[in-house]
């Protein structure tokens, strides 16, 4: 295989994808790929009230030992790590407005 894809190559559920796995969907693409029973997925439905606008993304790097206990808690609670986040950013913000009289 060319320079056109180095490393490896893993498909969007983690699967790793071989070479021979990556030159039998090429084949499938040269020869003819059936679209007509593909379907659009519909996309992650908006956080805020305004439809059509995207959500802000935020990055943070915390360290590994938070990160595992995190994933740990939000797995056994049934969460995604972004709906934590969420919750905790909610509460940050919420605490955040006190005015003062």
């Amino acid at each position: 295989m060319g320079d056109a894809m180095p490393g490896m190559v893993k498909t969007r559920s983690g699967r790793k994808l071989s070479e021979s796995d990556i030159e039998r969907l090429a084949d499938e693409v040269e020869n003819g790929l059936d679209l007509s029973g593909w379907k659009a997925r519909r996309g992650r439905p908006p956080l805020d009230a305004l439809a059509g606008e995207h959500a802000p993304r935020i990055a943070v790097r915390v360290p590994a030992d938070v990160h595992r206990r995190v994933v740990a808690r939000a797995t056994r609670e049934g969460r995604s790590m972004s709906e934590v986040v969420r919750e905790l950013l909610e509460g940050y913000a919420r605490e955040a407005v006190v005015p003062k009289s």
